[in-house]
C-alpha cells in the first residue's frame, strides 16, 4: 500500500496538494516544516480556509506537521487529508498549539 493509503505524510506529499483553496485568497507564507503539538484540550478543527469549513478534529496532543503561517500570523497552514478525497492545505488556529 502506498503512504497516502497509510495516512501517512512524507516529505514528497508535503509537497503536492489537488485541492484546496487558493493560497493568494488567503495570504499565506512558507515556513518550515516543523512539528506542533495540539494544546486545545476540545480538540482543534482543522479548517479548509481561516474560519471556514471544517475539515476534521484534532485531540489534545495531537502531532501535526505544519509549512505555511497567514500573514496575519494567526493561522498555521497544513497539508491534510479532504473529507471528499485527495489532499488539500488545511489550516489551524495558532495560538491552540505548541512547536515541538
Amino acid at each position: 500500500m502506498s503512504e497516502l493509503n497509510d495516512k501517512k505524510l512524507n516529505e514528497e506529499l508535503l509537497e503536492e496538494v489537488t485541492g484546496g483553496v487558493s493560497e493568494q485568497s488567503i495570504g499565506c507564507r512558507d515556513i518550515g516544516p516543523y512539528w506542533v503539538r495540539v494544546t486545545a484540550r476540545s480538540g482543534l478543527k482543522c479548517r479548509l480556509a481561516p474560519n471556514g469549513k471544517v475539515l476534521k478534529t484534532y485531540e489534545y496532543g495531537h502531532k501535526l506537521k505544519i509549512n505555511g503561517l497567514t500573514t496575519d500570523g494567526k493561522w498555521y497552514r497544513l497539508l491534510c487529508y479532504h473529507p471528499e478525497g485527495g489532499t488539500c492545505y488545511g489550516f489551524i488556529a495558532k495560538e491552540y498549539t505548541e512547536r515541538i
